[in-house]
């Protein structure tokens, strides 16, 4: 006698013991955790928690609580975009896995920002023009370093405080002033082959003692 096998129920088994794999493609979930600065557990849509790694694609770094879309694959899973943000936090944009960043346009760059701050172990600027234009320039150095071939500075007031200061003029310094004070605390010395004072009216010396040869 023959037993008939009952498809259906044979069917229900093997599809209870061995349960289809989880499906592939698009997906929109919630970053619940950061594993590292690109790695996360994203709670999908339909509850299922998965290990997901910011794709290069995707230049802003997720934080906790941002909703993205997640590419669901076989053997990994990958953040392509932050589709919405309510934390509070600084934004953070940046290229995954890249050693060196460049960006180039053909036509006019602009930043703006109540507040920038610029953050490098060394910093290089090339330019055939520099403009700088603002109320106040404050520089801090341990050293500082500059080469002209010509320079102009024209100011209202110039203030000069140093511990000590050398000048070395290879050829010719010409000062030109309405009226010049030197107020010199101890010892003034002038060395020169030859030395003119022409003065139009007066010349005066005034000391305990004037010494002339």
């Amino acid at each position: 006698m023959m037993v008939k096998k009952d498809t259906n129920t044979e069917a229900l088994v093997n599809t209870t013991s061995n349960p289809a794999p989880a499906a592939n493609g698009l997906d929109t979930g919630t970053v619940k955790a950061l594993v590292t600065e690109q790695e996360a557990m994203v709670t999908l849509a339909d509850g299922d928690q998965i290990h997901a790694v910011q794709a290069t694609s995707c230049l802003l770094a997720p934080v906790i609580g941002d909703t993205v879309l997640v590419f669901r694959g076989p053997d990994q899973s990958f953040m392509l975009s932050v589709l919405t943000r309510n934390a509070d936090v600084t934004a953070e944009i940046g290229v995954t896995g890249a050693k060196d960043v460049a960006l180039k346009t053909d036509g006019r760059l602009a930043l703006s920002a109540p507040d920038v701050q610029v953050s490098a172990r060394r910093m290089t600027i090339l330019t055939d023009s520099l403009m700088q234009t603002g109320k106040k320039l404050v520089s801090n150095f341990s050293r500082s370093l500059e080469t002209y071939v010509d320079k102009m500075l024209n100011a209202r007031t110039i203030t000069t405080t140093a511990q000590s200061r050398s000048s070395a003029i290879k050829e010719t310094e010409t000062l030109k002033a309405g009226i010049l004070v030197q107020n010199i605390d101890s010892i003034a010395t002038q060395n020169s082959e030859i030395s003119m004072i022409t003065a139009e009216e007066d010349v005066r010396l005034d000391g305990k003692r004037v010494s002339v040869g």
